[in-house]
């Protein structure tokens, strides 16, 4: 890592670099100890969660395509076609809106693969918004806990198990109390018993995939073999003659239907949100995300002319949400159509609840970890049942008024329109991001971009929905809300986020005199990450001067070789990685015969300004006098994805090795480097040390003393001088796999010598063509 280095595991607790030139920063505390930065340039590198890269192609694409295909073709047809009042431009704004998706989707794609790592919007717009600070990320958090609702998949269950027993027209107060009901019993599982309402969520998860391919089937019955139903005297209702029948051209009202088509296709990125638990992220992303599109595209396609076939124009457009429940009455007959199958649209539709709230509770306890909430200590907490309590009952407050306050008819509509509306901003802001991004930040590696024309009409096509309430309807609604309540209620969540910013950011600041900072906060005191147990030993620590070529990377495991570097100083960090990396690189070519290396991070060691030591006598300033391996055998390899998603599979295949590269900065006079002979310490002797953060896991091993270790070291080590030291190789035919080092002291030195600088540069070396 760039910067100064303060224990010998602080490269793993530090951000990782990349490949391209950007710059890194950390912050340095008072008593000199360096922390990991909470820079937003840092998104742009991979992250590992602290549970490990888990999810599989499968895995990724059961999350997606059960998060798209929730109440969404059940319920928003009937609601379409009953505002635009034709089956013609109904289906041409499910066309419409499909085409509309996939651009959403490809402007996600873009910064998804360009920031592999968990957290989707909310990490695209802190990385492209970065002033006025904290800006982005309020305004996402704030729509996060105001708009993320577990409301609609309540209602759907309502209507449904009212259909089912008979009632299709319940009472308001009676539907809103089912609905309630449901979301009670969801926040109060997750809350009080976590692990069960996992388990539910999985087995209704089970049911949702079950009902979703039993109306494939039934729309791929009716559409191939036609059968004789009643739908209307009035002809074919997909003929010419009456497709365009009683269409509502009004601007207003088509982008009122968008806005259901795009619920329909909510969460087609939904993966992203975990990327950083996700095998292969980058090429899991784009395939999973593509083909979930292309499912639920052909499946909604297929429903929507299935019902049309079966249903009646106008018993659709009175239909309301119950327009799947009326499909299966009229073509299973009342017994099942009417009571089993709506039933397990019901279930499907408890199954979405859990999965909503088991998501949102999560990220809203993140925004409360953040600090972006009142009394965010609470929220955030997981006692006492270890669960996300507080971020369900952030989660629930929203949920239970929008079930409450809008008329029970309207109330499905006028919440998918709500979410609708302010995510029109957000989506434009994307696309205004990453086309300014193009121009600014043209180092940034693309693995997917997306066709510019691509970005540019879905940014107009947002700016031009966030203009639709300025276009009434031509006949205004006798009763019920007023036609613009969503925009008002969707951009007074925004207008919130702008409020809740400048008085959190900007006015309590100057009215108490104080600055925001963002601070790290561990659980337990800070210091015990420099606080493990250790012993002392007196050892006998051989100098190889004289001898050097006696010791090898195979063989030993180490190796001292000769080089100049053109680099003298190491003071400036982007000087040191456009000069002494690629020296570097090429030196470990020349050694190793290695066809390819990726140095992934540096780490300098010098004496602190005294102005700055502190009093702090856990914070280490200089060399580590403790043994220990800089990577786990297992942390070495997870290195090769995390750095080089698009070619580990392959470079996987071949050798890997880690070479820790350590040169001095002046000559050594103090506090030399000694390593062990890889074959004289024991495997039995290394002992695990995980090293867990919030959003990732390292590894490195400690080392148990024995008599028959073998200990070396070079007296007077020069800047002309590099010691490899070998962290990890994959082969194990005998040769040197690992090795131990340490800083000691020597008592020879005198009393006034310098103290040791130096820098160490740590690598990936690959050798494609050595398989096994």
């Amino acid at each position: 890592m760039a910067g100064h280095d303060s224990s010998d595991d602080i490269g793993e607790r530090q951000p990782l670099l990349q490949a391209s030139p950007t710059t890194l920063s950390e912050t340095e505390n008072a008593g000199g100890e360096i922390q990991p930065s909470r820079a937003v340039e840092d998104d742009v590198l991979p992250e590992t969660s602290a549970l490990g890269r888990t999810l599989s192609w499968q895995n990724a694409y059961i999350i997606v395509i059960s998060r798209v295909i929730g109440s969404g073709i059940f319920a928003t047809p009937g609601a379409i076609l009953q505002q635009v009042g034709s089956p013609g431009l109904s289906l041409l704004l499910w066309i419409v809106g499909t085409f509309v998706a996939a651009a959403g989707l490809s402007v996600s794609l873009e910064y998804g693969c360009m920031l592999p790592r968990s957290g989707g919007m909310k990490v695209y717009l802190e990385f492209t918004y970065r002033y006025p600070r904290f800006f982005a990320t309020t305004l996402v958090a704030i729509n996060a806990v105001f708009l993320g609702f577990t409301s609609s998949n309540c209602i759907i269950f309502s209507r449904y198990v009212f259909f089912a027993f008979g009632v299709e027209n319940a009472s308001g107060w009676a539907a809103k109390a089912v609905a309630t009901a449901l979301l009670v019993v969801v926040t109060a599982t997750h809350g009080l018993a976590p692990k069960a309402g996992i388990k539910i969520q999985d087995f209704l998860g089970w049911v949702k995939i079950g009902i979703v391919i039993f109306m494939i089937f039934s729309g791929l019955y009716v559409v191939l073999f036609r059968p004789t139903l009643d739908t209307s005297s009035g002809g074919n209702p997909l003929s010419w003659d009456h497709l365009w029948d009683d269409s509502v051209w009004n601007w207003g009202v088509i982008s009122t239907g968008l806005f259901k088509v795009f619920y329909s296709y909510a969460g087609l990125d939904n993966i992203s949100n975990v990327l950083n638990e996700v095998k292969d992220p980058v090429r899991t992303l784009r395939s999973v995300t593509l083909t979930a599109l292309a499912t639920s595209c052909a499946m909604y396609g297929l429903i929507n002319i299935a019902y049309f076939i079966v249903i009646p124009i106008d018993e659709i457009k009175g239909s309301g949400e119950l327009i799947a429940a009326l499909f299966f009455r009229r073509v299973f007959g009342e017994q099942v159509g009417r009571t089993i199958l709506p039933m397990a649209v019901a279930l499907s539709a408890v199954g979405n609840v859990f999965v909503v709230a088991f998501a949102m509770a999560r990220l809203k306890q993140e925004i409360a970890r953040q600090g972006f909430l009142p009394y965010s200590e609470i929220l955030a907490s997981t006692k006492p049942f270890n669960s996300p309590l507080g971020g369900l009952i952030v989660n629930f407050v929203p949920s239970l008024l929008v079930i409450v306050l809008p008329p029970t008819s309207e109330a499905f509509s006028f919440i998918l329109d709500v979410e609708g509306y302010p995510a029109q901003v957000f989506s434009l802001a994307l696309g205004v991001g990453l086309i300014w991004l193009r121009f600014k930040r043209p180092d940034l590696k693309r693995p997917y971009k997306a066709w510019l024309f691509t970005i540019v009409a879905r940014a107009l096509l947002s700016f031009a929905l966030l203009a639709a309430p300025f276009f009434p309807p031509k006949d205004k609604p006798s009763g019920g809300l007023w036609y613009a309540t969503y925009a008002v209620v969707g951009m007074s969540t925004i207008v919130a986020g702008v409020l809740y910013w400048y008085v959190w950011t900007i006015l309590l600041p100057k009215w108490r005199g104080y600055t925001l900072e963002e601070e790290t906060e561990y659980a337990g005191k800070a210091a015990s990450f420099n606080e493990r147990p250790t012993e002392e030993r007196k050892v006998t620590i051989r100098d190889v001067a004289g001898q050097e070529n006696k010791y090898t990377l195979d063989k030993t495991g180490f190796q001292f070789h000769r080089h100049t570097s053109v680099e003298k100083d190491f003071v400036d960090d982007e000087h040191i990685k456009a000069h002494y990396y690629p020296e570097t690189e090429q030196l470990l070519k020349d050694v190793t015969g290695a066809s390819k290396i990726f140095i992934f991070d540096h780490t300098i060691r010098r004496p602190l300004p005294s102005d700055v030591a502190g009093s702090n006598s856990n914070v280490l300033r200089g060399p580590v006098n403790r043994v220990h391996i800089d990577q786990s055998y297992s942390a070495a390899l997870s290195r090769v994805p995390f750095h080089l998603p698009e070619e580990a599979d392959e470079l996987l295949k071949g050798r890997v090795q880690l070479i820790n590269v350590w040169r001095p900065i002046r000559q050594i006079q103090r506090d030399p480097l000694a390593v062990a002979e890889a074959h004289s310490v024991a495997e039995e002797d290394l002992v695990p040390v995980p090293l867990i953060y919030p959003n990732r896991k390292g590894e490195t091993l400690g080392v148990r003393h024995n008599e028959a270790q073998r200990w070396f070291y070079k007296s007077g080590l020069t800047p002309e001088e590099v010691l490899l030291i070998k962290c990890f190789d994959s082969k194990t035919d005998g040769r040197a796999r690992r090795v131990p080092h340490t800083a000691f002291v020597d008592p020879s030195a005198a009393a006034n010598a310098p103290a040791r600088e130096s820098i160490e540069v740590r690598a990936l070396v690959f050798h494609p063509d050595d398989r096994e």
